[in-house]
């Protein structure tokens, strides 16, 4: 890469930085085939049929287990889940068990994570893949909704660092 083109790949990092985000851990499957990363590319699509789309590291763990799976869970995280939001952002993040113990090991209906104390979650059947650069975005049609008991704030990332919103 150009030293041009890695300043300007920076500077839109940056920029990117100032739209606040939600932070969520989407995961697929569970047990010894749980794979799940912290992201914060999440939108809603439609709400006939409910559609949402996740954008995931084309070469990553999840991208293969998302496929394997045909679907994937949705957790938004609340200002109190920090830890797990690092936890699964790093490079070498658990997986299998580990993955799963982490994350507080609720397995959905669908076969895949949620954790629990999230602000909701999601549990979605892939509807359609798209190559998006070096990522690949999920269409998920959601089947299953999940909120906190009581109501959570969100965690949310502006800036480069996280803060949280008051619910």
């Amino acid at each position: 890469m150009s030293t041009q083109l890695a300043s300007f790949t920076e500077d839109f990092r940056r920029a990117m930085g100032l739209f606040p985000t939600g932070v969520a851990v989407v995961s697929a499957g569970s047990g010894e085939r749980t794979e799940a990363v912290t992201a914060s590319s999440l939108t809603s699509v439609s709400l006939d049929p409910l559609l949402v789309l996740v954008s995931i590291k084309a070469t990553g763990r999840l991208c293969e287990a998302i496929d394997s799976a045909a679907g994937f869970a949705v957790n938004v995280l609340s200002a109190e889940q920090r830890a797990l939001s690092d936890l699964f952002a790093a490079h070498e993040r658990p997986r299998g068990l580990l993955a799963q113990q982490q994350l507080g090991g609720v397995v959905a209906p669908s076969g895949h994570l949620l954790v629990p104390g999230a602000v909701f979650s999601l549990e979605c059947r892939t509807e359609h893949r798209y190559p998006g650069g070096d990522h690949v975005l999920f269409l998920g049609r959601v089947g299953a909704l999940h909120t906190a008991e009581p109501a959570r704030s969100p965690l949310v990332h502006h800036r480069g660092a996280y803060t949280a919103l008051p619910h």
